[in-house]
């Protein structure tokens, strides 16, 4: 289909009704908007004029962040909880080999490698979940109280326990950033 071509009008469902005391469902069409239709104004939008005269608006999501830097930090850290899950359930043997850890290997993958699995995926889905965010912080306590037991002269991998413990301290510190930032987005009509 081309632009010049007349798009034939789509059929919407029609919209539920709103009972009292329950906020009012968004209304979402691929149908041209109807005449004196506008968008919200608090919504960021741009709009564009496009060969034949027609034109074509585009506008953001719901999540509001100033800046907007904060889901694209989220974003980042869902993606390296993913691999460091994906090492801690792949390779659990390695994992508890570099830090010097003595126990199983499924317990390395329960408490390490399936947990920032978990966190990751749902910040690679939506980097604005606070309750992903929050949850990645109570596991780097639990990372960061491991790894001061493990910063013990009787560890022979004490160098990479202290490496370890600075990367999750430096993580830790954006993961609580991104969280408390996340936790006071506004959202449109939530």
């Amino acid at each position: 289909m081309s632009l010049d071509e007349q798009a034939t009008p789509q059929k919407t469902r029609p919209k539920r009704q709103v009972q009292s005391g329950e906020r009012p469902l968004e209304g979402r069409t691929w149908a041209p908007p109807g005449p004196g239709a506008a968008l919200n104004p608090s919504t960021p939008s741009r709009t564009f004029r496009l060969p034949g005269g027609k034109t074509m608006t585009l506008a953001t999501d719901r999540v509001r962040a100033a800046p907007a830097v904060t889901p694209q930090v989220s974003f980042t850290l869902g993606q390296n909880a993913i691999g460091l899950g994906l090492w801690g359930l792949l390779a659990p043997k390695g994992v508890n080999r570099f830090l010097g850890l003595r126990n199983s290997a499924q317990t390395t993958q329960l408490l390490f490698g399936a947990r920032e699995m978990a966190t990751g995926m749902a910040l690679f889905s939506d980097p604005t979940r606070t309750s992903a965010l929050w949850a990645r912080v109570a596991g780097d306590a639990f990372d960061i109280a491991v790894l001061r037991k493990l910063d013990a002269p009787t560890n022979p991998k004490r160098g990479n326990a202290r490496l370890a413990l600075g990367v999750v301290l430096a993580v830790t510190a954006l993961d609580v950033i991104a969280a408390w930032r996340m936790s006071n987005v506004k959202r449109n009509g939530i």
